[in-house]
């Protein structure tokens, strides 16, 4: 048998690391991070816990590793669709169409998330080395821009768009945490329309 190359090695190691995040993302959005164990962790990814260990130092480097890709999907999201090119209403479609596609597959870190701000706040999150205004200061700039712009082209309220970033988050962030088991049922169209009402979407004349 020939031996294995580099880059079969480095393929595998990312496959183990993947898994283990699978899992544990799954299982801290079942019983909480605190209720969980490395050892539910290895468990439920089907390897030793020292294979966990092996990828991540502890339970918490685990958290960090969740927490790092869940914050730089959404920032990634709102880059893209703040540097697409096109009209505000073109803009703001796939705003929505990006982001019901981000909160769908990202589910689990929300409700993670969710409890890690209900058991510690800002200053849990903080200790994991994560500054939530700073984080979600670079969301709601790249929204910013892209509610500045329908607004200047009459798209949207004539409202602060400060304030049009608010709302479209809050809508989103609200249903998914508080209704975790209701929104993915809910017709996509029907959620596109609500959260263009509620910024006040005015479709091309």
């Amino acid at each position: 048998m020939a031996p294995r190359s580099r880059d079969d090695s480095q393929a595998t190691r990312a496959a183990s690391r993947a898994r283990i995040l699978a899992a544990a993302r799954t299982l801290f959005a079942e019983r909480g991070f605190f209720a969980s164990r490395v050892a539910d962790v290895a468990r439920r990814a089907a390897m030793s816990p020292g294979n966990v260990y092996w990828h991540f130092d502890s339970k918490e480097a685990i958290l960090q590793a969740i927490l790092a890709e869940g914050f730089g999907s959404v920032e990634g999201m709102t880059a893209e669709v703040a540097d697409a090119y096109g009209p505000a209403r073109r803009k703001l479609d796939l705003l929505v169409e990006r982001t019901l596609a981000l909160y769908a597959g990202n589910a689990e870190f929300m409700v993670i998330l969710g409890g890690l701000m209900g058991h510690g706040g800002q200053e849990l999150i903080r200790s994991l080395g994560f500054d939530m205004p700073e984080i979600g200061g670079r969301y709601h700039a790249n929204l910013r821009r892209v509610f500045a712009e329908a607004r200047s082209e009459g798209a949207v309220a004539p409202a602060d768009p400060d304030l049009l970033v608010a709302f479209y988050f809050a809508f989103f962030n609200g249903l998914l945490i508080t209704y975790p088991d209701m929104w993915p049922a809910l017709p996509p169209e029907a959620l596109r329309e609500a959260a263009l009402r509620l910024v006040g979407y005015s479709p091309a004349g």
